[in-house]
C-alpha cells in the first residue's frame, strides 16, 4: 500500500505551519490539536526490518489542564534487512499526555506520554500485535495556536517482546479554543458606571506642640522656717549667673532635639507610589477553567473606568487557589486566571498593557488555613492591587 501522497501531504504541512511564526510567547491552550509530524522508526534488531524515516499525523484534544489525549497513525515505508522486500509498516496508538509547568524563560514546556496500539508490519509475525509505548516531548509555543513539538517514545511489543523507539519533530496546530470578545462585539452585554476605588494617601506627621511649662507648686514651702529663707538669701547672690547656665544648656537641648525631629520625619516629597488596598475580583471560573465568562466582563471593566479615570495608576492582577491539588498544577492555573483577566483589561477595554500585569502565587499565600470549605472559598480569589505613581 502507498501513502506517497499522505506524505508529501503531511510534509508540506509541517513547512507551511512552520512560517507562522511570531514573536509572541504563549502557553498551551485548550481546544483540538491537529500534529503533522516527521521522523525515524527504530526497529528492534531481532524484526529483521530496517530502520527507517516515518510519518504521522495527530488528531488530539487539549483540555484546559495538564491533560491532553491523541490518536496518531504513523506510517513508515521500509523493507527488510535479509531479503530486501517491502515493508509497509501501519501503526495506530491511543495517548495520552501530561504537561509539566512551562519554563518562562524559554517558552517551553515539556510533557510525558504513554498509550497503547497496535502496528500492521505486513506480512510478518508481528502482524496487528499489541504495543504499549511510554516517553515524552518538549513544546516549543510560537504563538497561542501554533507550537514546534518534538517527542520521543519507545514501543513495547507485548507479544513478542520487540522494543522498538521512534523520534519525531513536529507542528501542533490548535482550533476550537474558545473566542475572545472583541471590542466592537456588543453583543449582550451593558456597560457599567464607573466604581469608586478609595486610595490610601499618606498621612501627614503631626508637628510637636509644645510643652507649656509647669508651675511649681509652692504649698509645701509655706511652712519654711527662717533660717531656710535666710540660706536662701545668702545664696542669692550667685543664683543669676547659675540660671543663665542652665537657660543655655535647656536652649541647646531643645535646638538639638528639634534638629533630631526634622531627620527623623519622613520627607513626604519622596513618597512618589501610593498603594490602595487590594481589591477582591467577584469573578468566579469554573473546575480546571481559566478563561473568563463574558458576564463577568461588567466586574472588569469597574476596573477599567477606574484605570482609565486616573492616568498614573497602575494594576496587578493576583490569582490564588487553595491547596488540593498539585503545587505546580495549582501555580499554572493561578497564573492563568490572573493573565486572562489582565487580557481583558488590555484586549477588550484598552487598559494600556504598560499598566497592567499578571502574577499568579498559587496556594503559597492562603487568606486561611485551608482546613474548611468555607476556608478554602475564600482562599481561592483574585484580587487587584492597584497603585498610583504620583510625581
Amino acid at each position: 500500500m502507498s501513502f506517497n501522497i499522505a506524505k508529501h501531504t503531511l510534509f508540506s504541512s509541517i513547512i507551511a505551519a512552520s512560517s507562522i511564526s511570531t514573536l509572541a510567547l504563549a502557553q498551551q491552550q485548550e481546544g483540538f490539536t491537529l500534529t503533522p509530524s516527521i521522523g525515524y522508526y527504530n526497529m528492534d534488531d531481532d524484526r529483521d526490518i530496517k530502520d527507517d524515516k516515518a510519518y504521522s499525523l495527530g488528531l488530539g484534544y487539549q483540555f484546559n489542564n495538564p491533560w491532553a489525549v491523541e490518536f496518531v497513525y504513523l506510517n513508515a515505508d521500509t523493507e527488510r534487512s535479509s531479503s530486501g522486500s517491502n515493508v509497509d509498516v501501519d501503526q495506530y496508538r491511543l495517548d495520552g499526555l501530561y504537561h509539566l509547568p512551562t519554563i518562562r524563560s524559554a517558552n517551553l514546556t515539556p510533557y510525558l506520554a504513554a498509550g497503547v496500539g497496535t502496528t500492521d508490519f505486513g506480512n510478518s509475525s508481528s502482524h496487528n500485535n499489541i504495543q504499549l509505548n511510554a516517553g515524552g516531548g518538549l513544546k516549543y509555543a510560537v504563538n497561542d495556536t501554533v507550537s514546534l513539538r518534538a517527542d520521543f517514545r519507545l514501543v513495547d511489543d507485548v507479544e513478542d517482546h520487540n522494543l522498538d523507539n521512534i523520534t519525531s519533530l513536529g507542528v501542533q496546530m490548535t482550533f476550537g479554543r474558545p473566542a475572545a470578545r472583541t471590542a466592537s462585539d456588543d453583543s449582550g452585554y451593558t456597560p457599567v458606571e464607573a466604581t469608586t476605588y478609595t486610595q490610601i494617601e499618606p498621612e501627614p506627621v503631626p508637628a510637636a506642640e509644645p510643652q507649656q511649662a509647669i508651675e511649681p507648686d509652692t504649698s509645701e514651702y509655706e511652712s519654711i522656717d527662717s533660717e531656710t529663707i535666710d540660706a536662701e538669701n545668702m545664696d542669692a547672690e550667685t543664683a543669676p549667673a547659675e540660671n543663665a547656665i542652665q537657660e543655655e544648656s535647656r536652649q541647646e537641648s531643645t535646638m538639638m532635639e528639634t534638629d533630631m525631629a526634622k531627620s527623623d520625619a519622613p520627607n513626604l516629597a519622596e513618597q512618589a507610589v501610593v498603594v490602595a488596598p487590594a481589591v477582591t475580583l467577584n469573578i468566579l471560573f469554573g473546575n480546571n477553567k481559566t478563561e473568563v465568562e463574558q458576564k463577568y466582563y461588567p466586574e472588569i471593566e469597574k476596573l477599567a473606568v477606574f484605570l482609565k479615570e486616573n492616568p498614573t495608576s497602575t494594576v496587578v492582577i493576583e490569582g490564588h487557589t487553595d491547596d488540593r491539588g498539585a503545587a505546580s498544577y495549582n501555580q499554572t492555573v493561578s497564573e492563568k486566571r490572573a493573565q486572562s483577566i489582565a487580557d481583558v483589561l488590555t484586549g477588550i477595554f484598552d487598559v494600556p498593557e504598560n499598566r497592567v500585569n499578571a502574577v499568579g502565587y498559587g496556594e503559597a499565600q492562603p487568606l486561611f488555613d485551608n482546613d474548611t470549605a468555607a476556608h478554602r472559598d475564600a482562599n481561592r480569589r483574585v484580587v487587584a492591587v492597584i497603585s498610583s505613581n504620583e510625581a
